[in-house]
């Protein structure tokens, strides 16, 4: 049986809000696995709080408590909403996440830049290879998802949330996740530091790492391979073998 089979699993997307990262995973998940993908508007601005709300109003609140996976831009998402309380979930995957401003300089920079003009323009692929680190076959990934995104998504809101990850810092509610949760670092990710680890490290009380090579969008990237780190991960939890609230960490080593 898999490790995931019996859990429902909520979703919390990048940047982007779509749900459309989660598409290369979601058909690799047992079909007895309900899935719900949290997708944020594309037509507001939403404040950071106000995000957590949007989060809630999707998330079944009967059945089991739900394997919950944020990436990127929602790790602080679920941080908060598991820390606080709000959320009862069986364990947190975070996946190329931070707990606060990850690159805060570049961030401040880019602030003073006209973004929403930039986002519009089509993006040279050289740049898109460079930024995303991936190889060839990521790159034609990530263009087409980035094209969808771009139909779909105004300018102006992915400038926003930029703003909102420039002021993010979730640090204070780590504690309060008292779930067994797992790390996917991506070896080769150019917009989250390897540092951003270190907050999670110090602030969760149990937690698991795993690096995998690819770019910062490794849900995406490597699907197989995160659903495997998953699956060993789930494989304790069920067991009941993660200890909690020791603050160890367990690294796994990146598979090739």
């Amino acid at each position: 049986m898999h490790a995931l089979s019996g859990h429902e699993v909520v979703f919390l997307p990048g940047i982007d809000g779509t749900g459309i990262s989660c598409e290369p995973l979601r058909p690799l998940l047992p079909r007895d696995v309900p899935v719900t993908v949290v997708r944020y508007p594309t037509d507001r601005r939403l404040s950071f709080e106000e995000t957590l709300h949007c989060a809630m109003g999707q998330i079944p609140s009967a059945g089991k408590d739900p394997i919950v996976i944020a990436e990127s831009f929602s790790g602080p998402v679920a941080i908060a909403l598991i820390g606080s309380g709000r959320l009862r979930a069986k364990c947190l995957i975070l996946a190329a996440t931070f707990a606060r401003t990850p690159r805060p300089i570049g961030l401040t920079i880019l602030s003073t830049l006209p973004l929403e003009h930039m986002l519009r323009l089509p993006w040279p692929r050289c740049l898109l290879t460079h930024v995303i680190a991936g190889g060839e076959e990521t790159t034609d990934l990530f263009l087409a998802m980035w094209q969808r995104v771009k139909n779909l998504v105004p300018a102006r809101v992915m400038v926003h949330r930029l703003e909102v990850i420039r002021h993010t810092d979730v640090r204070r509610w780590l504690p309060g996740v008292r779930v067994p949760s797992l790390y996917i670092q991506a070896a080769g990710d150019r917009s989250v530091p390897a540092s951003a680890l270190f907050d999670f490290a110090e602030g969760l009380a149990d937690l698991r790492v795993v690096r995998l090579r690819g770019p910062h969008f490794i849900l995406q990237a490597r699907p197989r391979e995160a659903l495997d780190a998953i699956q060993r991960f789930m494989g304790l939890v069920n067991a009941g073998v993660l200890p909690r609230g020791e603050g160890r960490i367990r690294e796994a080593p990146c598979p090739a």
